[in-house]
């Protein structure tokens, strides 16, 4: 089977999009599953476009470049991201503390103020090799965006800490050997091509997505992940490999390419 750019949430922008290419190596990896309880998340081995492009906002913020980091979220709905799963992950379940602050956000509150803790579950992984990232901006955001993934720290939680490995590199387009594609849009390329999609080894993970309209959080007073008007939306996405159930939790293993 001759082999296809790989595509991932692709929209409509205004201009042609510049591609960069960044590896990470993760001493330690936790990303929840979005449709997952936050209290017992389920760990998946990439992360959502979402989670990318505000990694790279809040790696901004963190240096102090406050200007690039809101002109990068302001052309969030025209980015687009690719990951290439990491050859394998080994999942496992740990316990963790959850300190959250009393409010009045549903009234009279007694213990307004105070701390709440309760425990919770969380998955995390042992990573086999690193996950590389794919991101196009419009051509004015390509030296924010290498700054943003020269300082990136963490992505997933914020317990999830990565390091750079060797340099973040301008690309002309991804790898096409990337899996890393909406189900709709890999489900049209496999009834055109006649792929036999047992033999490729994929699975559908959610994830989470800018809409291809602006944000309406850039006009609200606070930033909205949920509700009745929402910036994002879940969909399901296609990546090589399949899991593994085991005695103590769970196995990911990648396809290799063929």
């Amino acid at each position: 089977m001759a082999k296809k750019q790989a595509t991932g949430d692709v929209r409509s922008e205004p201009a042609k999009l510049s591609w960069l290419r960044a590896a990470f190596h993760f001493h330690t990896f936790a990303y929840r599953d979005p449709r997952s309880a936050f209290a017992s998340g389920i760990g998946l081995p990439v992360v959502s476009p979402t989670t990318v492009i505000l990694g790279l906002v809040s790696s901004l913020f963190s240096i102090g470049d406050s200007e690039g980091a809101k002109s990068l979220l302001g052309s969030a709905h025209h980015s687009q991201v690719l990951i290439d799963a990491p050859s394998g992950v080994v999942f496992f379940r740990a316990f963790h503390q959850l300190r959250r602050y009393e409010t009045l956000k549903y009234g009279s509150n007694p213990r307004f103020g105070l701390t709440k803790i309760n425990q919770g579950t969380r998955e995390y992984g042992l990573v086999e090799g690193p996950i590389t990232i794919y991101v196009a901006v419009p051509p004015d955001q390509v030296d924010a965006a290498r700054l943003a993934l020269i300082n990136l720290r963490h992505l997933g939680t914020n317990d999830s800490l990565c390091s750079l490995v060797g340099t973040v590199e301008v690309v002309d387009a991804p790898s096409p050997d990337v899996l890393y594609q909406r189900r709709d849009v890999f489900a049209q390329q496999v009834q055109r091509e006649g792929i036999d999609v047992l033999s490729l080894g994929v699975t559908a993970v959610t994830l989470s997505t800018f809409k291809s309209e602006q944000p309406v959080s850039q006009t609200m007073a606070h930033w909205k992940m949920a509700g009745d008007r929402v910036d994002t939306e879940l969909v399901p996405y296609v990546i090589p490999g399949s899991f593994q159930g085991t005695s103590r939790g769970r196995i990911y293993r990648k396809r290799k390419s063929t």
